[in-house]
């Protein structure tokens, strides 16, 4: 398949790349191969858990309804009456409630561009197939008593991530990267791990989501539904609570 092939282009061709593009071209292909490349549109309604610093549950976890449309633009909504919702799109991002429609906080939409950014979606589609992308294969781990095997991907402007995939299904099972903390300064590992992979068509996607800082849990977000038709473009507009979108 032409999409797979573009992995093949970079200039680079030590045993560490070959391996490295071997094992990504294996999991774009079981994942749907073109299938899953071109499907911009993602929606899907579930449940959501947080987590505090100590690691033990805020709540009792809210119901979600998410819409994403590839690369960057994503609808989530919180509560049974869908009364908290947010949009981020291009480089914009709104909160909006019963109060009304308002700008983002610039903490949590930075946030939320730097995990895009990293996200599985966006280094299999994007990343990958640049020639100029760095792919090298780090060998053998465990995940959950799981084995994996490791590829560090580096972009030409020296963005980094590494996706561990399953030696047994071949997909992909945890992406982490290095996140800079700016309230301290620091750095920490960031990281999402991706279970209860379930076929839709003719392409798998993850049904539950795992979200770390560092080795703390944040979030959990478990999908009871998972669509790839497309939606309109003003699921993205913001508008006040009631207004049809």
């Amino acid at each position: 398949m032409l999409a797979l092939a573009l992995l093949l282009l970079t200039p680079l061709q030590t045993p560490s790349n070959i391996h490295a593009k071997q094992v990504v071209s294996t999991a774009i292909a079981t994942m749907g191969g073109d299938h899953y490349l071109q499907a911009n549109e993602r929606s899907g309604n579930g449940r959501v858990y947080t987590f505090g610093s100590t690691g033990d549950l805020n709540d009792p976890g809210t119901v979600f309804w998410n819409y994403f449309r590839f690369p960057s633009d994503e609808r989530v909504e919180l509560t049974k009456h869908r009364s908290v919702i947010y949009i981020y799109s291009a480089d914009r991002g709104w909160e909006i409630t019963y109060k009304g429609v308002a700008p983002m906080l610039r903490k949590q939409l930075t946030q939320y561009q730097d995990a895009n950014r990293h996200s599985l979606d966006v280094i299999l589609k994007t990343w990958a197939s640049n020639p100029q992308t760095l792919m090298l294969y780090q060998g053998l781990s465990s995940i959950d008593q799981a084995q994996v095997e490791s590829v560090a991907f580096t972009t030409a402007d020296g963005d980094t991530a590494v996706v561990d995939f399953s030696i047994t299904t071949h997909l992909p099972m945890r992406v982490h990267w290095r996140r800079e903390d700016p309230d301290t300064g620091g750095h920490y590992e960031e990281s999402v791990i991706y279970g209860n992979w379930v076929r839709i068509g003719a392409i798998y996607t993850p049904f539950a989501l795992d979200h770390f800082e560092g080795t703390q849990r944040v979030d959990q977000r478990f999908y009871t539904n998972v669509s790839f038709a497309p939606f309109p473009d003003s699921i993205f507009q913001p508008a006040p609570l009631g207004k049809k979108h």
